[in-house]
């Protein structure tokens, strides 16, 4: 069964899930949890709801929000990620997470002249630039992951998904390693997509879903709005704002999408309280119509 989910982090609230999943969610992404105990209560709720649920990595909570250094020029560095990320295979797949996702390139590669260098872009000492990540290291780099992370998914039985982060110039290469390793399933980000398209020189996000729809498991969604030197991201996805240009593109990326796939599911990546309940029902319920996926009637 395909899922529309709501972001779970940190905790299961199941106030929270009571406040905002209105008839129409029937599936969590969670992170960061501080205990096995929280794991458990998640589980639990989804075998009663028959329901499910996906990670995104970290899964707990005692590194922060680190992520893995997938593709870092240092070997070491990549070494400790995969021994990290077996760690928290290991443990979604003891609690039956329908998939743990991490993401990639991480850190994100940037080339020069950034178009429209937004001040909430990544800094430098979170991105890798060209003189750190040659193309062919990043190939290399990229082969050697996605082998590694198919066998880690084969070895436990576990769904790992790869979100993308900005990946510059080497848009042809993070295409390749999808379809080329076609067990490792992506995780597509509309409002990082929007993002990509107006920061960098040449991205075409319609040009990237055409090649990749097929490889798509789950849709991070959410807006984003923009002024003359920053964005404010993790908004809902207001009918109001389709046509507006100081907004993303968010709705139109998911029809496109939708068109070229039937079998993904979605995550609801947005900030809820921004929105009243009776057009935050209607936003989950635009988004059930056009990916094609059965909600049950509103209560």
């Amino acid at each position: 069964m395909r899922r529309l989910q709501l972001g779970m982090w940190h905790e299961f609230d199941p106030d929270r899930w009571d406040r905002y999943s209105l008839n129409a969610l029937n599936g969590m992404e969670i992170s960061q949890y501080p205990d096995t105990a929280g794991l458990e209560a998640v589980r639990s709720f989804c075998v009663r709801s028959g329901g499910g649920f996906g990670v995104h990595g970290p899964i707990m909570s005692n590194r922060g929000y680190k992520l893995p250094l997938l593709n870092s020029p240092e070997a070491s560095e990549r070494r400790e990620a995969m021994k990290r990320i077996e760690e928290e295979t290991v443990l979604a797949s003891r609690y039956g997470a329908d998939y743990i996702l991490f993401h990639y390139p991480y850190y994100p590669v940037f080339q020069p002249p950034i178009r429209k260098p937004y001040s909430k872009l990544p800094t430098l000492s979170e991105r890798y630039e060209y003189d750190r990540m040659p193309r062919a290291e990043f190939r290399d780099v990229s082969e050697r992951l996605f082998h590694e992370l198919g066998e880690l998914q084969h070895r436990h039985g576990q769904r790992i998904l790869l979100e993308h982060d900005f990946f510059g110039d080497y848009e042809d290469i993070f295409i390749e390693m999808f379809l080329k390793h076609p067990e490792i399933r992506l995780v597509a980000d509309t409002a990082r997509l929007d993002i990509a398209k107006r920061a960098f020189h040449g991205f075409d996000p319609y040009r990237w879903i055409d090649r990749l729809a097929g490889c798509v498991h789950l849709v991070h969604y959410s807006n984003v709005r923009y002024d003359e030197h920053s964005f404010t991201h993790h908004l809902p996805v207001r009918e109001a704002h389709d046509g507006d240009d100081s907004y993303g593109d968010a709705f139109r990326y998911l029809v496109y999408l939708a068109e070229r796939n039937s079998s993904f599911h979605l995550t609801f990546e947005h900030n809820p309280d921004l929105v009243e309940p009776e057009e935050l029902s209607a936003i989950y319920r635009r988004a059930a119509a056009t990916c094609g996926i059965t909600v049950r009637p509103p209560a």
